[in-house]
């Protein structure tokens, strides 16, 4: 066989392919103390503890109010009257327009969604909803009554503002619950590192350079 096309029998076994590389960004309810991109109408957002009847707050996450709203039995708590409602917003910064995105959230007694000053979904609807637990239909307090959404295109490049205007219409207690993410575009990396393996079937070709050379000389 010809030293070329050992050369190119050899060249085939090196890799050719980039390593794929991407990232995800999550954001939660965690209060403005804990994340500065969060707050409310009336001020700062702070975490509260929950009403015991209350689905427990997703990973990572807080149940927030602009007071002490959630637990009948902690002290300071205040119930808002009937009828109010108090805007919460995060900001979310993307370095990227996202490939994939998802909000999950909880509200006493309900709430509608905004991204960007777009209704991405609105409070519970009040016909035949007794509120005999937060809401009976969707956005409510507990696992069953919680949402989950595909928000990718709803999201920019930059800043994005989240806002949930939280609803109190049958007394008592009075919250809000979030956990999102989005996911950025997976690229390749040009110039990936050779890994060890690689470096021994750079050498195959090197090697019979030269004993092909030594052989010549011999001869």
């Amino acid at each position: 066989m010809k030293l070329s096309s050992c050369l190119f029998t050899f060249g085939l076994l090196l890799p050719v392919s980039g390593v794929l590389s991407g990232a995800t960004i999550t954001f939660a309810s965690q209060g403005t103390p804990s994340d500065p991109n969060e707050w409310n109408s009336l001020g700062g957002t702070i975490a509260i503890a929950p009403h015991p009847a209350w689905a427990a707050a997703l990973p990572g996450s807080s149940w927030v109010s602009y007071f002490n709203t959630g637990d009948p039995a902690s002290p300071y708590y205040m119930s808002p009257s009937n009828g109010t409602v108090v805007s919460f917003f995060e900001l979310l910064t993307l370095p990227w327009e996202p490939n994939t995105a998802t909000i999950t959230y909880r509200a006493d007694d309900s709430a509608a969604f905004y991204i960007n000053s777009v209704l991405v979904r609105p409070e519970a609807p009040g016909s035949g909803n007794t509120y005999k637990l937060c809401s009976d239909f969707p956005v409510g307090c507990k696992a069953n009554t919680e949402v989950t959404m595909d928000i990718t295109s709803y999201l920019q490049t930059g800043a994005n503002t989240l806002r949930f205007d939280v609803a109190q219409r049958n007394g008592v207690s009075f919250g809000l619950n979030y956990l999102g993410s989005a996911d950025g575009p997976r690229r390749g990396i040009e110039n990936p590192v050779p890994e060890p393996a690689t470096f021994g079937l750079i050498g195959i070709p090197l090697l019979g350079i030269g004993l092909w050379r030594r052989k010549t000389r011999q001869g």
